[in-house]
């Protein structure tokens, strides 16, 4: 206890001299990487998406001379810039337009794949951090950047996108009351007041655009600001690629633009509701997990993941980089990568089951993190010559085994009104038996008689009845995941504890001058 209490009285000065350090190390397009950049080409990508990112500003600069932010013309006026915009028979508006449309899908692409190369190389190690903090949120700022330039179109597709968008800070207003501020939040409905922030009222229309169109441009304007200004300190060179490479980048945008012209659509009308709608390519991975569970829970996932990702960043406090070093670290990647192909493919060919889907994707959380610890734990006792049981995590094992039941029982034997399975036989027996019933008429009657059929929690309108209880096996997960997070946490402290008192040791037995034998 000792060790954590001097930890917090100088948690101040520690997270301020952490920060300087960091800071001097960061790097924003691989600068530190230029000899390497020469020979592996993993290692140019700070400067490829900065490229990217140089062609997409020019080309958002000369298409903001001739687009019109106003919703009765700006359906029309990219038809202009389109058609219309020409130097003999070279479709100039056409072309520019296309280098913004395909250059931003490239820093995209540029962007993820150096979050990807600083996550599976290990290169936030060692104090380099802020460089993946930072790289996280040019993507993050890359996407966002896409999304308000999206709408800028004006178009069905557009809008019925920026709908469901729209509709995210809404669910924040249902928080449970257990969670601390969650009441307060509700009471004084913060996320419908985020919502009408970002769309300039109740609803999309003409504020929203404008507000939009302001957005596209600050979010990339104030992001050059602060690129520049570190540049401007520290005198670094911006892009560590020859002129070659940016020549072929660009002729490959080129070439794009040329064969694939920027579509446009048809003009928004919200009259009609296209069946499916669809984001760019880059959200709809979250439109799927939209589809797949709680609207709620959905919206907290989609805020939370990229701090999830950060504290499994700060998790990884080995200083190996290899890759069969740190496998656990390696399969969050692949997993985040395999759910982001596999949902956009699901959503595309409308393939979405909420019931029969969700469990198995949490299962498969459970799997990848387990499949990494074991291959991660066969490292440890490889590289300790250790025993087993000198290195086995049990309460890593233990909590993760705990979520992976909750998942199954929560979603398999929970509210009979979803996918319970002891209660849909008795429901579909129930509609045989009396065929004027609804489905909705039949679960009423299987809650009012048979609360119990809930194993997970018992419904608080038969508990306020006097209504039996149920198993409740949620309590048993709580104490579980209760029991297991405390003890991990009590004796991982007195494992970092012993560690430092042996390393302080060591440290003083080197330090002590040796005496001459007599």
């Amino acid at each position: 206890m000792g060790h954590l209490w001097h930890g917090l009285l100088n948690s101040g000065p520690n997270l301020l001299n952490w920060l300087q350090d960091r800071w001097k190390k960061m790097d924003l397009f691989d600068e530190s990487f230029t000899e390497e950049a020469k020979t592996n080409p993993w290692y140019a990508l700070g400067g490829m998406w900065y490229w990217v990112w140089v062609l997409v500003l020019v080309s958002g600069f000369i298409l903001m001379i001739y687009y019109v932010p106003v919703t009765d013309q700006a359906f029309q006026s990219i038809e202009r810039i389109q058609y219309n915009w020409k130097w003999g028979t070279i479709p100039i508006g056409a072309i520019v337009r296309g280098i913004h449309k395909y250059g931003a899908d490239s820093f995209i692409i540029l962007a993820t794949m150096r979050v990807y190369r600083i996550w599976f190389t290990g290169s936030y190690k060692q104090g380099h951090e802020l460089t993946f903090i930072v790289a996280l949120l040019i993507l993050i700022v890359g996407m966002y950047s896409g999304l308000t330039g999206y709408l800028l179109i004006w178009n069905q597709r557009a809008l019925w996108a920026t709908k469901v968008m729209a509709t995210f800070p809404l669910y924040l207003d249902q928080n449970p009351t257990w969670i601390p501020g969650g009441a307060f939040i509700n009471a004084t409905n913060q996320g419908k007041t985020t919502a009408q922030i970002l769309l300039g009222g109740t609803s999309i229309g003409p504020a929203t655009v404008t507000r939009f169109y302001s957005f596209h441009f600050m979010l990339s304007f104030l992001l050059m600001i602060f690129f520049e200004l570190r540049v401007y300190n520290r005198s670094f060179k911006r892009m560590n690629i020859s002129h070659w490479t940016k020549f072929i980048i660009f002729s490959i945008i080129l070439l794009v633009t040329i064969f694939i012209p920027a579509a446009f659509g048809s003009p928004a009308n919200p009259e009609v509701t296209p069946n499916p709608i669809l984001s760019d390519w880059y959200f709809l991975a979250m439109y799927h997990m939209l589809k797949l569970q709680d609207p709620y829970l959905a919206t907290v996932l989609t805020v939370g993941i990229p701090f999830l990702v950060l504290l499994a960043m700060f998790l990884d406090r080995r200083p190996e980089k290899g890759w069969g070093q740190r496998q656990i670290f390696n399969w969050i990647g692949i997993g985040g990568f395999i759910y982001w192909i596999v949902f956009s493919f699901l959503i595309i060919n409308s393939i979405a089951d909420l019931h029969r889907d969700a469990p198995l994707w949490y299962y498969s959380m459970g799997l990848f993190l387990l499949i990494g610890y074991f291959q991660d734990w066969a490292y440890v006792m490889k590289r300790d010559n250790a025993r087993w049981y000198q290195t086995f995590h049990i309460f890593f094992v233990g909590f993760l085994l705990v979520s992976m039941s909750a998942n199954t029982l929560y979603h398999y034997f929970g509210d009979i009104r979803e996918w319970n399975i002891l209660a849909k036989p008795m429901m579909l027996e129930m509609l045989a038996q009396n065929p004027g019933l609804t489905q909705d008429q039949a679960f009423d009657i299987l809650e009012a008689t048979q609360p119990t059929l809930n194993l997970w929690k018992t419904p608080a309108s038969a508990v306020a009845l006097g209504k039996p209880l149920g198993m409740e096996l949620w309590k048993i997960h709580v104490i579980g995941w209760l029991t297991f997070t405390v003890l991990g946490t009590v004796l991982g402290l007195q494992r970092w504890a012993r560690k430092r008192d042996l390393a302080t040791d060591a440290a003083l037995a080197k330090a002590k001058p040796k005496t001459a034998g007599v």
